[in-house]
């Protein structure tokens, strides 16, 4: 369980940012701060079906999800999932 934002960002970094398992994009901190604050946005939001996890990994692929609806991809990693890519509309 991840017990504060710092951690889970380091987390995501560790996956999506330089030299990470998943550097394809290379995220910076800033990019994964902001869209973890848009994601606690969402879970926080009254007709959200989505909901925090502890930062757990359903949290980081969001994130991504996100991160890839914001900012773009280079490469096809996989599709945005539907229940994310629908709810940024609302934010």
């Amino acid at each position: 369980m991840i017990s504060n934002f710092k951690e889970f960002i380091e987390y995501c970094l560790d996956f999506y940012g330089e030299g990470g398992l998943y550097p394809e994009n290379n995220r910076t901190k800033e990019q994964i701060s902001y869209a973890t604050l848009r994601y606690l946005d969402l879970c926080a939001s009254d007709d959200n079906p989505l909901n925090w996890g502890d930062g757990d990994s359903i949290d980081r692929e969001r994130v991504r999800d996100i991160m890839t609806a914001i900012y773009g991809t280079h490469e096809i990693m996989q599709p945005i999932s539907e229940e994310v890519y629908g709810e940024l509309a609302h934010v």
